[in-house]
């Protein structure tokens, strides 16, 4: 998506969060950007905690209806807006990726124990940046009973920021502090599943063969036929996405 379309859909409001069907008890979780969308079955135990992490423009329109989807099969799902949290995030590449980590690992804790979840398989997801971001949290601030992690579209590296460049979608991040998302694979625990979903004509699907390597036996892949890299259509992507996240909690 070029810049210039992504400033239309943000002035019409497409990708502002409409409300989530759930608002937190706990006071400590009113600070957090997240959006709580919890399984539409509560007679019993959710199937799995799934944390998604939006992109670079925030948990949008897109998101919110695959949010929805997952809760609607049975998963208590949880949106996190890493644009606004990005955003009050200060210093440098050290002590960002440090404030990060803790916060992060403190909001699914506090999400998790919310909804019930405490003792239920975990699985971190994201789109785009906010997969590379779900990659680095999986690594870094790993929740317990962490059993999948879920990647849609993800570019070869990522970043603990979001800038024009993540919005231009021309490259991926290279700089100091960037990292690689075939390293992060292949730095998990050989318990934890990752499922990758990626359009047949995302621009960075040649990132797929490393990631692959890095996840040897415990990595596989869903194809979406002409879902773009913004995978907006979730009437045609959720069906994969949902048997991705399903595929991650066989054991």
């Amino acid at each position: 998506m070029c810049i210039a379309a992504a400033v239309v859909f943000v002035a019409g409001g497409y990708f502002r969060p409409s409300p989530a069907p759930y608002t937190p008890r706990d006071p400590a979780l009113a600070g957090f950007p997240l959006l709580f969308y919890p399984s539409a079955d509560r007679t019993t135990p959710a199937k799995a905690f799934v944390f998604f992490v939006g992109n670079d423009i925030g948990f949008w329109g897109a998101h919110q209806d695959l949010a929805k989807r997952l809760a609607g099969a049975g998963y208590d799902v949880v949106g996190f807006d890493i644009k606004i949290f990005f955003g009050r995030i200060s210093g440098d590449d050290a002590s960002r990726a440090r404030m990060i980590g803790d916060s992060v690992a403190t909001m699914i804790r506090l999400a998790r124990h919310e909804l019930g979840d405490d003792t239920i398989p975990v699985v971190l997801g994201g789109h785009s940046l906010g997969a590379e971001v779900a990659s680095w949290i999986a690594v870094h601030a790993a929740p317990p009973q962490l059993s999948g992690l879920l990647l849609v579209s993800s570019r070869s590296r990522g970043h603990l920021r979001a800038t024009l460049s993540d919005i231009a979608n021309r490259s991926a991040p290279a700089e100091p502090g960037s990292y690689s998302i075939a390293e992060n694979i292949a730095a998990l625990p050989a318990s934890v599943r990752v499922a990758l979903v990626r359009s047949t004509d995302d621009r960075f699907r040649d990132a797929d063969a490393e990631f692959l390597r890095a996840g040897a036996g415990r990595i596989d892949k869903w194809s979406v036929p002409w879902g773009g890299h913004s995978m907006s259509n979730i009437l045609l992507a959720g069906p994969f996405i949902e048997r991705a996240v399903a595929w991650t909690l066989q054991r």
